[in-house]
Protein backbone atom coordinates (compact mmCIF):
# COMPACT_ATOMS: atom_id res chain seq x y z
CA UNK A 1 0.00 0.00 0.00
CA UNK A 2 2.56 2.38 0.72
CA UNK A 3 4.32 1.81 -2.51
CA UNK A 4 1.36 2.52 -3.93
CA UNK A 5 0.83 5.89 -2.22
CA UNK A 6 4.61 6.72 -3.36
CA UNK A 7 3.76 5.86 -6.91
CA UNK A 8 0.73 8.05 -6.97
CA UNK A 9 2.83 10.95 -5.38
CA UNK A 10 4.99 10.68 -7.96
CA UNK A 11 2.62 10.62 -10.56
CA UNK A 12 0.74 13.83 -9.46
CA UNK A 13 -2.31 11.58 -8.82
CA UNK A 14 -2.59 12.62 -4.99
CA UNK A 15 -1.31 15.85 -3.19
CA UNK A 16 1.34 15.21 -0.94
CA UNK A 17 0.01 14.83 2.89
CA UNK A 18 1.54 17.86 4.82
CA UNK A 19 2.17 16.67 8.94
CA UNK A 20 1.90 18.58 12.48
CA UNK A 21 4.74 17.52 14.04
CA UNK A 22 6.59 18.55 16.99
CA UNK A 23 10.51 18.30 17.75
CA UNK A 24 11.90 18.09 21.01
CA UNK A 25 15.29 19.95 21.60
CA UNK A 26 16.11 23.35 19.78
CA UNK A 27 19.99 23.26 19.37
CA UNK A 28 22.29 22.80 16.46
CA UNK A 29 20.17 19.57 15.07
CA UNK A 30 16.90 20.42 16.50
CA UNK A 31 16.18 23.53 14.97
CA UNK A 32 17.84 22.99 11.84
CA UNK A 33 14.95 19.86 11.53
CA UNK A 34 12.32 22.54 13.03
CA UNK A 35 13.29 24.96 9.77
CA UNK A 36 13.79 22.60 6.99
CA UNK A 37 10.91 20.26 7.72
CA UNK A 38 9.18 23.35 7.97
CA UNK A 39 10.42 24.28 4.17
CA UNK A 40 8.83 21.27 2.75
CA UNK A 41 5.02 22.33 3.87
CA UNK A 42 4.92 20.49 7.58
CA UNK A 43 3.17 22.48 10.86
CA UNK A 44 6.07 22.35 12.80
CA UNK A 45 6.05 22.92 16.65
CA UNK A 46 9.53 23.48 18.91
CA UNK A 47 10.21 22.73 22.27
CA UNK A 48 12.89 23.30 24.39
CA UNK A 49 13.39 23.77 28.49
CA UNK A 50 15.43 26.77 27.46
CA UNK A 51 13.16 30.00 26.76
CA UNK A 52 15.58 31.75 25.27
CA UNK A 53 15.58 29.14 22.29
CA UNK A 54 11.95 29.02 22.03
CA UNK A 55 11.55 32.93 22.15
CA UNK A 56 13.74 32.70 18.99
CA UNK A 57 11.88 30.33 16.96
CA UNK A 58 8.47 32.54 18.35
CA UNK A 59 10.44 36.37 16.88
CA UNK A 60 11.67 34.36 13.84
CA UNK A 61 15.63 34.62 14.92
CA UNK A 62 17.64 31.56 14.65
CA UNK A 63 18.61 29.87 18.31
CA UNK A 64 21.78 29.07 16.91
CA UNK A 65 24.61 29.58 14.41
CA UNK A 66 23.90 27.33 11.29
CA UNK A 67 24.40 27.77 7.72
CA UNK A 68 20.85 29.22 5.84
CA UNK A 69 19.19 28.38 9.30
CA UNK A 70 17.87 31.97 9.51
CA UNK A 71 16.83 32.61 6.06
CA UNK A 72 14.43 28.88 5.97
CA UNK A 73 13.27 30.34 9.39
CA UNK A 74 12.29 33.63 7.55
CA UNK A 75 11.03 32.03 4.70
CA UNK A 76 8.25 29.65 7.18
CA UNK A 77 7.64 31.50 9.69
CA UNK A 78 4.04 30.46 9.22
CA UNK A 79 4.40 27.15 10.62
CA UNK A 80 7.31 27.22 12.90
CA UNK A 81 6.43 28.13 16.47
CA UNK A 82 8.01 26.41 19.83
CA UNK A 83 6.83 26.03 23.20
CA UNK A 84 8.77 25.35 26.73
CA UNK A 85 6.04 22.87 27.85
CA UNK A 86 4.96 19.79 25.90
CA UNK A 87 1.29 19.54 25.88
CA UNK A 88 -0.01 21.96 22.97
CA UNK A 89 2.90 20.53 21.22
CA UNK A 90 2.14 17.22 21.59
CA UNK A 91 -1.66 17.14 21.18
CA UNK A 92 -1.53 19.43 18.00
CA UNK A 93 1.21 16.85 16.11
CA UNK A 94 1.06 13.68 15.03
CA UNK A 95 4.92 13.02 15.02
CA UNK A 96 7.35 14.36 17.70
CA UNK A 97 11.07 13.89 17.14
CA UNK A 98 13.44 13.98 20.63
CA UNK A 99 16.70 15.50 19.46
CA UNK A 100 18.39 16.12 22.89
CA UNK A 101 21.68 15.81 24.32
CA UNK A 102 23.33 12.39 24.94
CA UNK A 103 26.29 13.05 26.64
CA UNK A 104 29.22 10.81 27.01
CA UNK A 105 29.99 9.02 29.98
CA UNK A 106 33.54 8.29 32.05
CA UNK A 107 33.25 5.04 30.20
CA UNK A 108 32.80 6.08 26.79
CA UNK A 109 28.94 5.04 26.75
CA UNK A 110 26.21 7.81 26.31
CA UNK A 111 23.77 8.99 28.65
CA UNK A 112 20.22 8.64 28.23
CA UNK A 113 18.63 10.85 31.01
CA UNK A 114 17.80 13.81 28.66
CA UNK A 115 16.13 11.27 26.48
CA UNK A 116 14.13 9.98 29.20
CA UNK A 117 13.21 13.36 30.54
CA UNK A 118 11.87 14.30 27.47
CA UNK A 119 9.70 10.63 27.21
CA UNK A 120 8.38 11.28 30.83
CA UNK A 121 7.04 14.82 29.72
CA UNK A 122 6.04 13.41 26.52
CA UNK A 123 4.37 9.97 28.14
CA UNK A 124 2.31 12.44 30.88
CA UNK A 125 0.45 14.27 27.49
CA UNK A 126 0.11 10.63 25.49
CA UNK A 127 -1.74 9.42 28.85
CA UNK A 128 -4.69 11.99 28.00
CA UNK A 129 -4.28 11.93 24.40
CA UNK A 130 -6.51 9.61 21.83
CA UNK A 131 -5.63 8.81 18.73
CA UNK A 132 -2.26 7.01 17.52
CA UNK A 133 0.89 8.84 18.36
CA UNK A 134 4.39 8.43 16.70
CA UNK A 135 7.38 8.75 19.12
CA UNK A 136 10.98 9.19 17.41
CA UNK A 137 14.14 9.21 19.15
CA UNK A 138 16.93 11.03 16.68
CA UNK A 139 19.44 10.86 19.95
CA UNK A 140 22.34 9.10 18.86
CA UNK A 141 22.04 6.01 21.15
CA UNK A 142 23.80 3.24 21.91
CA UNK A 143 22.11 -0.50 20.77
CA UNK A 144 19.52 -1.59 23.78
CA UNK A 145 19.11 1.56 25.32
CA UNK A 146 15.41 2.55 23.10
CA UNK A 147 14.15 -0.62 24.06
CA UNK A 148 15.98 -1.61 27.62
CA UNK A 149 15.98 2.46 28.68
CA UNK A 150 13.55 4.78 26.76
CA UNK A 151 10.36 2.42 25.37
CA UNK A 152 10.17 1.92 29.30
CA UNK A 153 9.72 5.49 30.25
CA UNK A 154 7.38 6.14 27.59
CA UNK A 155 5.07 3.08 28.75
CA UNK A 156 5.16 3.79 32.26
CA UNK A 157 4.34 7.79 32.26
CA UNK A 158 1.51 6.98 29.60
CA UNK A 159 -0.09 4.16 30.97
CA UNK A 160 -0.28 2.90 27.11
CA UNK A 161 1.21 0.16 25.40
CA UNK A 162 4.02 0.66 22.67
CA UNK A 163 2.89 -0.33 19.11
CA UNK A 164 -0.99 -0.07 19.99
CA UNK A 165 -1.53 3.23 21.85
CA UNK A 166 1.28 4.98 19.82
CA UNK A 167 4.51 4.16 18.21
CA UNK A 168 8.01 4.63 18.12
CA UNK A 169 10.95 4.73 15.64
CA UNK A 170 14.71 5.06 16.37
CA UNK A 171 15.90 7.32 13.46
CA UNK A 172 19.31 9.06 13.58
CA UNK A 173 20.26 11.68 11.11
CA UNK A 174 23.75 11.72 9.21
CA UNK A 175 24.70 15.36 9.02
CA UNK A 176 27.89 17.63 9.32
CA UNK A 177 27.62 20.89 11.18
CA UNK A 178 27.96 24.09 8.80
CA UNK A 179 25.73 22.11 6.23
CA UNK A 180 22.88 20.80 8.77
CA UNK A 181 19.63 21.71 6.44
CA UNK A 182 21.32 20.85 3.36
CA UNK A 183 21.95 17.15 4.58
CA UNK A 184 18.70 16.56 6.40
CA UNK A 185 17.27 17.59 2.99
CA UNK A 186 19.13 16.06 0.65
CA UNK A 187 20.63 12.51 2.72
CA UNK A 188 21.97 9.57 1.25
CA UNK A 189 19.10 8.04 3.04
CA UNK A 190 16.37 7.81 5.54
CA UNK A 191 17.68 5.18 8.25
CA UNK A 192 15.34 3.93 10.70
CA UNK A 193 14.43 0.96 13.07
CA UNK A 194 11.39 0.83 14.01
CA UNK A 195 9.19 -0.92 16.67
CA UNK A 196 6.32 -2.62 14.50
CA UNK A 197 5.14 -1.92 10.92
CA UNK A 198 2.56 0.66 11.25
CA UNK A 199 5.23 2.99 12.90
CA UNK A 200 7.41 2.18 10.18
CA UNK A 201 4.93 3.16 7.37
CA UNK A 202 3.94 6.42 9.07
CA UNK A 203 7.76 7.93 9.33
CA UNK A 204 8.80 6.46 5.84
CA UNK A 205 5.15 8.47 4.56
CA UNK A 206 6.65 11.67 6.48
CA UNK A 207 9.97 10.90 4.62
CA UNK A 208 8.28 10.61 1.30
CA UNK A 209 7.72 14.33 1.21
CA UNK A 210 10.57 15.67 3.48
CA UNK A 211 13.07 15.82 1.08
CA UNK A 212 14.89 17.02 -1.85
CA UNK A 213 16.51 14.65 -3.75
CA UNK A 214 13.83 11.37 -2.88
CA UNK A 215 15.97 9.59 -0.66
CA UNK A 216 15.29 5.83 -0.24
CA UNK A 217 13.92 4.94 3.74
CA UNK A 218 15.99 1.36 4.98
CA UNK A 219 14.07 0.54 7.37
CA UNK A 220 15.61 -2.36 10.26
CA UNK A 221 14.98 -3.27 13.93
CA UNK A 222 15.68 -1.14 16.30
CA UNK A 223 19.12 -2.40 17.68
CA UNK A 224 20.27 -3.21 14.00
CA UNK A 225 19.97 1.32 13.25
CA UNK A 226 21.24 1.95 16.48
CA UNK A 227 24.51 -0.39 15.57
CA UNK A 228 24.12 1.25 12.26
CA UNK A 229 24.32 4.70 13.50
CA UNK A 230 27.33 4.13 15.38
CA UNK A 231 29.20 1.76 13.24
CA UNK A 232 28.98 4.19 10.68
CA UNK A 233 30.56 7.30 12.18
CA UNK A 234 33.38 4.66 13.33
CA UNK A 235 34.01 3.10 9.76
CA UNK A 236 34.53 6.96 9.17
CA UNK A 237 37.17 7.72 12.12
CA UNK A 238 39.19 4.19 10.41
CA UNK A 239 38.97 5.76 6.85
CA UNK A 240 40.14 9.00 7.73
CA UNK A 241 42.99 7.90 10.10
CA UNK A 242 44.24 5.43 7.66
CA UNK A 243 44.68 8.58 5.17
CA UNK A 244 46.51 10.38 8.00
CA UNK A 245 49.27 7.46 8.62
CA UNK A 246 49.60 6.96 4.77
CA UNK A 247 50.59 11.16 5.10
CA UNK A 248 52.96 10.37 7.90
CA UNK A 249 54.78 7.20 6.30
CA UNK A 250 54.71 9.46 2.75
CA UNK A 251 56.05 12.68 4.81
CA UNK A 252 59.42 9.88 5.76
CA UNK A 253 60.00 8.55 2.08
CA UNK A 254 61.57 10.79 -0.40
CA UNK A 255 59.38 11.26 -3.61
CA UNK A 256 56.42 10.55 -2.46
CA UNK A 257 53.36 12.50 -2.71
CA UNK A 258 50.27 11.23 -0.65
CA UNK A 259 47.79 13.03 -2.63
CA UNK A 260 49.08 10.29 -5.57
CA UNK A 261 48.67 7.51 -3.02
CA UNK A 262 44.91 8.16 -2.26
CA UNK A 263 43.80 9.37 -5.73
CA UNK A 264 45.03 5.61 -6.82
CA UNK A 265 43.48 4.06 -3.65
CA UNK A 266 40.02 5.87 -3.79
CA UNK A 267 39.61 5.51 -7.54
CA UNK A 268 38.95 1.55 -6.44
CA UNK A 269 34.92 1.64 -5.96
CA UNK A 270 35.62 -0.45 -3.64
CA UNK A 271 37.08 2.34 -1.43
CA UNK A 272 36.34 5.52 -2.74
CA UNK A 273 37.55 8.90 -2.58
CA UNK A 274 35.72 10.80 0.25
CA UNK A 275 37.11 11.30 3.70
CA UNK A 276 40.32 9.80 2.02
CA UNK A 277 42.40 12.29 2.37
CA UNK A 278 45.52 12.72 4.71
CA UNK A 279 45.97 15.83 6.63
CA UNK A 280 45.09 16.36 10.42
CA UNK A 281 43.10 14.47 12.58
CA UNK A 282 39.47 13.79 13.06
CA UNK A 283 37.29 15.70 15.94
CA UNK A 284 34.14 17.53 16.84
CA UNK A 285 31.17 16.30 18.32
CA UNK A 286 30.50 12.85 16.67
CA UNK A 287 33.67 10.95 15.94
CA UNK A 288 35.94 11.22 18.70
CA UNK A 289 32.84 10.12 21.69
CA UNK A 290 31.01 7.67 18.94
CA UNK A 291 34.14 6.27 18.05
CA UNK A 292 34.99 5.86 21.80
CA UNK A 293 31.12 4.44 22.06
CA UNK A 294 32.18 1.94 20.01
CA UNK A 295 34.52 0.10 22.20
CA UNK A 296 32.44 0.49 25.35
CA UNK A 297 29.19 -0.80 24.00
CA UNK A 298 31.35 -3.64 22.48
CA UNK A 299 33.31 -3.92 25.83
CA UNK A 300 30.05 -4.32 27.82
CA UNK A 301 28.93 -7.03 25.87
CA UNK A 302 32.89 -9.02 26.05
CA UNK A 303 34.01 -8.18 22.38
CA UNK A 304 37.37 -6.55 22.06
CA UNK A 305 37.34 -4.15 18.85
CA UNK A 306 41.07 -3.10 18.49
CA UNK A 307 40.54 -1.06 15.94
CA UNK A 308 38.18 1.62 17.68
CA UNK A 309 41.08 1.99 20.47
CA UNK A 310 43.84 2.10 18.00
CA UNK A 311 42.08 4.45 16.19
CA UNK A 312 41.70 6.64 19.20
CA UNK A 313 45.13 6.58 20.44
CA UNK A 314 46.93 7.08 16.91
CA UNK A 315 44.04 10.10 16.30
CA UNK A 316 45.73 11.83 19.13
CA UNK A 317 49.44 10.57 18.98
CA UNK A 318 49.23 13.21 15.73
CA UNK A 319 48.62 15.85 17.94
CA UNK A 320 51.79 15.71 19.49
CA UNK A 321 53.84 14.98 16.28
CA UNK A 322 52.44 18.19 14.77
CA UNK A 323 53.61 19.95 18.11
CA UNK A 324 56.88 18.27 17.73
CA UNK A 325 57.50 19.50 14.06
CA UNK A 326 56.13 22.94 14.99
CA UNK A 327 58.88 23.27 17.73
CA UNK A 328 61.70 21.81 15.61
CA UNK A 329 61.05 24.42 13.33
CA UNK A 330 60.58 27.46 15.47
CA UNK A 331 63.20 28.98 17.53
CA UNK A 332 61.95 29.87 21.49
CA UNK A 333 61.77 33.58 20.61
CA UNK A 334 59.52 33.25 17.46
CA UNK A 335 55.69 33.46 16.98
CA UNK A 336 53.91 30.65 15.95
CA UNK A 337 50.67 31.48 14.22
CA UNK A 338 48.23 29.27 13.88
CA UNK A 339 45.34 29.42 11.26
CA UNK A 340 41.97 27.43 12.29
CA UNK A 341 41.12 26.74 15.38
CA UNK A 342 37.70 25.03 14.67
CA UNK A 343 37.43 21.14 14.19
CA UNK A 344 36.72 22.17 10.69
CA UNK A 345 35.84 25.07 8.39
CA UNK A 346 32.82 26.98 8.45
CA UNK A 347 32.08 27.00 12.09
CA UNK A 348 33.53 28.40 14.91
CA UNK A 349 32.92 24.82 17.35
CA UNK A 350 36.40 24.09 18.62
CA UNK A 351 35.21 20.72 20.48
CA UNK A 352 38.03 18.11 20.28
CA UNK A 353 39.51 20.27 17.90
CA UNK A 354 42.85 19.21 16.84
CA UNK A 355 44.03 22.70 15.72
CA UNK A 356 43.51 24.02 19.41
CA UNK A 357 44.45 21.54 21.32
CA UNK A 358 48.10 22.13 18.97
CA UNK A 359 47.98 25.71 20.29
CA UNK A 360 47.05 25.04 23.96
CA UNK A 361 50.16 22.45 23.99
CA UNK A 362 52.47 24.85 22.31
CA UNK A 363 51.44 27.52 24.61
CA UNK A 364 51.88 24.78 27.35
CA UNK A 365 55.58 24.83 25.97
CA UNK A 366 56.19 28.33 26.89
CA UNK A 367 55.92 29.13 22.86
CA UNK A 368 54.21 32.19 21.68
CA UNK A 369 51.19 31.72 20.12
CA UNK A 370 48.83 33.64 18.16
CA UNK A 371 45.62 32.75 16.29
CA UNK A 372 42.82 33.38 13.63
CA UNK A 373 40.11 31.09 13.61
CA UNK A 374 37.88 32.53 11.02
CA UNK A 375 34.40 31.61 11.88
CA UNK A 376 35.40 33.56 15.29
CA UNK A 377 36.90 33.25 18.58
CA UNK A 378 33.51 32.93 20.66
CA UNK A 379 34.13 29.18 21.41
CA UNK A 380 37.67 28.99 21.14
CA UNK A 381 38.10 31.74 23.97
CA UNK A 382 36.25 29.51 26.55
CA UNK A 383 38.69 27.17 25.60
CA UNK A 384 41.81 28.78 25.13
CA UNK A 385 41.10 31.61 27.88
CA UNK A 386 44.42 33.73 27.82
CA UNK A 387 46.92 30.74 26.67
CA UNK A 388 47.70 32.92 23.59
CA UNK A 389 46.68 35.87 21.56
CA UNK A 390 43.86 36.97 19.55
CA UNK A 391 43.76 38.04 15.87
CA UNK A 392 40.63 39.75 14.31
CA UNK A 393 42.34 38.63 10.28
CA UNK A 394 44.62 36.74 8.60
CA UNK A 395 46.89 39.83 8.11
CA UNK A 396 46.97 40.55 11.56
CA UNK A 397 48.43 37.19 12.03
CA UNK A 398 50.80 37.06 9.15
CA UNK A 399 52.44 40.27 10.48
CA UNK A 400 52.92 38.70 13.87
CA UNK A 401 54.25 35.23 13.09
CA UNK A 402 57.68 33.90 12.00
CA UNK A 403 55.65 30.63 11.18
CA UNK A 404 51.75 29.70 10.43
CA UNK A 405 50.36 26.23 10.75
CA UNK A 406 46.96 25.66 8.79
CA UNK A 407 44.96 23.56 10.59
CA UNK A 408 41.90 23.02 8.07
CA UNK A 409 41.56 22.56 4.58
CA UNK A 410 40.31 25.61 3.66
CA UNK A 411 39.83 27.80 0.33
CA UNK A 412 40.42 30.93 2.51
CA UNK A 413 44.33 30.01 2.73
CA UNK A 414 45.05 30.42 -0.47
CA UNK A 415 45.51 34.32 0.05
CA UNK A 416 48.47 33.54 1.95
CA UNK A 417 50.27 33.25 -1.29
CA UNK A 418 49.96 36.51 -1.80
CA UNK A 419 49.94 37.86 1.48
CA UNK A 420 53.61 36.65 2.02
CA UNK A 421 55.33 37.31 -1.10
CA UNK A 422 58.37 38.48 -0.80
CA UNK A 423 58.54 37.84 3.15
CA UNK A 424 60.78 35.64 5.50
CA UNK A 425 58.10 33.28 6.39
CA UNK A 426 57.58 29.34 7.16
CA UNK A 427 53.92 27.95 6.01
CA UNK A 428 53.47 24.61 7.40
CA UNK A 429 50.13 22.97 5.40
CA UNK A 430 49.40 19.21 6.77
CA UNK A 431 47.10 19.40 3.94
CA UNK A 432 48.96 20.37 0.80
CA UNK A 433 46.81 23.22 -0.42
CA UNK A 434 49.29 24.85 -2.24
CA UNK A 435 50.85 23.11 -5.68
CA UNK A 436 55.16 23.22 -5.96
CA UNK A 437 56.31 26.07 -6.34
CA UNK A 438 53.49 28.23 -5.01
CA UNK A 439 56.07 30.23 -2.91
CA UNK A 440 59.46 31.88 -3.78
CA UNK A 441 62.23 32.67 -0.97
CA UNK A 442 62.60 33.66 1.70
CA UNK A 443 59.78 32.30 2.35
CA UNK A 444 59.27 28.42 3.37
CA UNK A 445 56.62 25.95 1.84
CA UNK A 446 56.28 23.11 4.10
CA UNK A 447 53.47 20.36 2.87
CA UNK A 448 53.24 17.75 4.93
CA UNK A 449 53.08 14.16 3.25
CA UNK A 450 54.58 15.72 -0.01
CA UNK A 451 58.33 15.85 -0.71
Amino acid sequence: MLNDAKQALASGAVEAKKHNISIVGLGKLGACMVAAYASKGHKVIGIDIDQSAVDAINNGQSPVQETDLQKYISENRERISAESTYSRAINESEITFIIVPTPSTETGSFSVDYVKSACTEIGKVLKQKTGFHLVVVTSTVLPGDCENKIIPVLEESSGKKCGVDFGFCYNPEFIAIGSVIHDLLNPDLFLFGEFDKKSGDILEEFYSVSSNNGARSVRMSIPSAELAKISLNHFMTLKITFANMLAEVAQAIPGVNVDDVTEALGGDTRIGKKYLRGGLGYGGPCFPRDNRAFAAMAGLRGISVPFAQITDTYNKSIIDRMVKILAEKTGPEDTIGIVGLSYKPGTGLCEESQGLIVAKKLAELGRKVTVFEPSGHYHAKTLLGDAVSYCENLDALLDKADLVFLTNWDRNNLEIKDKVAGRKITIVDPWRQFPNGSFSAPAIYLPLGRN
